[in-house]
């Protein structure tokens, strides 16, 4: 069996799977008083004059240097000492241990630093999904809290908790709104994103073409996806997987990744699982009908196929391979595919009759301040300061690929932006530049936010996913699992735990 690449998400839970919480040992800045007695006419502060004979106490002595505060960062990885030497080499130990996230922190925390003397950060890992959650959510049990953390699609529920400081409205301005939605509630943000990404459909235009299909007609509906699916299953077969057009992540445990790939068709069709807030509507109208069109497009290609393993960067070589026509992508897609050499594009979804555009944010990764750590002003800072710098907000997609820039300025030069290092070929770097447009575009947004027992929601989504899916399920059978669904979500975010 050839072996398997490492994703961004393996990673990631590998570099910080077995790390617990941390707790701050910096001490807050404090002041020096010295008491002095005053007999004579003196300027204070050059500007007011006083005639005084008494004895004047608590006063700072002006140059009073406050004593070092360490910044307590939960982060993508461990990162003990910045000025270790990192580069982008196999052979490099620091790369070997921190990845490309070494060299992203050495863009980011130093500039920091500098700014602010005596200030130093203290940067650790602490996993993903739902691991970094459980980190987080034993840390504050136990009161050992953090200045920064970090986190995707359970960020809200955290906001909802209450534990988050609001950023400023200025910082929050120079991002999209999809962008930050997941971190915000009554008006504020709490947090900003260090990188994004949005879904797209990724079309190989050799299999388009080989059904038949013109390739300066791509889909702008619904009906034509379907339609061009079904054609170019027809004609695309191979004996490991038999005949394939579609593909996204099959069901299966309770990770929210599967919904990221597939929400958009609800949001598109006014039939959302839920609110930013966790509000739940999963049997709303259209909502079955928008499972049932999706089933359409996944029974173009087998089981065999949609339960691979094969990762994302596995499915991008089946993309590259011939083995997936269709699929939603994002910029993390757009890496595996500069792997090869495909005739590949990539489009904004085809619309529903009645819909609308609609992406889902992915790789959105927000970093918050949180209100009872020990240097709570300078957590706010360091959110505000790192993540609205350009140099920072561009440095993954120039070096890792993987993910596009989350701020305005860089995604308005999505036409012609070129600080795609990391994403190897054209084809690839022409892909990303469709993902930045559309997340820039505004119909982008995040997961629902649940306010509680996300992984345990997430786990009976994917379970209702898997009877849908598998069973081809009628719309009357589909709208009964949607009733059940709802039932349970609304009875687990009133549930503790």
């Amino acid at each position: 069996m050839e072996k398997k690449p490492v994703t961004r998400r393996t990673f990631i839970k590998g570099a910080g799977y077995a790390i617990g919480a941390s707790l701050l040992s910096a001490c807050a800045p404090q002041t020096v008083v010295q008491t002095q007695v005053v007999k004579e006419t003196q300027v204070v502060k050059e500007t007011v004059e006083v005639a005084v004979e008494s004895v004047v106490t608590a006063t700072p002595l002006p140059t009073t240097v406050p004593e070092p505060a360490v910044i307590d960062v939960w982060w993508n990885s461990d990162i003990p000492d910045l000025t270790t030497e990192w580069k982008p080499d196999p052979e490099n130990e620091e790369f070997k241990k921190q990845w490309y996230w070494g060299g992203l922190a050495r863009q980011m925390y130093p500039p920091f630093m500098e700014k602010h003397p005596g200030v130093t950060v203290k940067i650790t890992a602490h996993s993903w999904d739902a691991d970094l959650r459980q980190n987080q959510l034993m840390a504050l049990a136990a009161g050992i809290i953090p200045d920064v953390t970090y986190g995707e699609a359970y960020v809200n529920e955290f906001v909802q908790l209450g534990v988050f400081n609001p950023v400023g409205d200025a910082a929050v301005a120079l991002f999209p709104e999809g962008t930050v939605r997941g971190a915000t509630m009554e008006g504020k943000a709490f947090g900003l994103p260090m990188s994004s990404g949005a879904d797209v459909l990724f079309i190989n235009l050799a299999l388009w073409e080989k059904a038949g299909l013109d390739r300066t007609k791509l889909p702008t509906t619904w009906e034509e996806l379907v339609t061009a699916a079904q054609a170019i299953s027809k004609v695309n077969s191979s004996d490991q997987w038999g005949n394939t057009a579609y593909y996204t992540y099959g069901p299966g445990g309770d990770s929210y990744g599967q919904a990221m790939r597939i929400l958009h068709w609800f949001n598109q069709n006014d039939a959302p699982l839920g609110s930013d807030l966790g509000v739940p509507s999963a049997n709303v109208a259209k909502a079955a009908d928008t499972w049932a069109f999706h089933n359409d497009l996944m029974w173009t290609s087998t089981e065999n196929l949609i339960q691979q393993a094969e990762s994302e960067a596995g499915s991008g070589k089946l993309f590259n391979d011939g083995v997936i026509a269709l699929k939603p992508g994002w910029n993390n897609d757009a890496t595996s595919v500069g792997e090869g050499n495909v005739d590949a594009t990539a489009i904004e979804f085809p619309i529903p009759p009645g819909g609308h555009p609609a992406t889902i944010v992915i790789g959105n990764q927000i970093n918050s301040p949180l209100k009872n750590g020990k240097n709570p002003d300078l957590a706010i800072a360091l959110v505000e300061e790192t993540l609205t710098n350009e140099d920072t907000q561009a440095w993954l997609a120039d070096n890792a690929g993987i993910w596009i820039p989350a701020i305005k300025s860089l995604l308005e030069q999505s036409e012609n932006y070129d600080r795609l290092g990391g994403y190897k070929t054209d084809t690839a770097k022409k892909m990303v530049r469709v993902t930045m447009k559309t997340l820039l575009q505004g119909n982008a947004g995040p997961l629902p936010g649940w306010s509680k027992n996300g992984s345990r929601i997430w786990a009976a989504w994917n379970d209702m996913y898997g009877r849908i899916w598998k069973g081809k399920l009628s719309k009357d059978d589909i709208q009964k699992e949607l009733d059940t669904l709802q039932t349970t979500i609304e009875g687990l975010v009133q549930k503790t735990g």
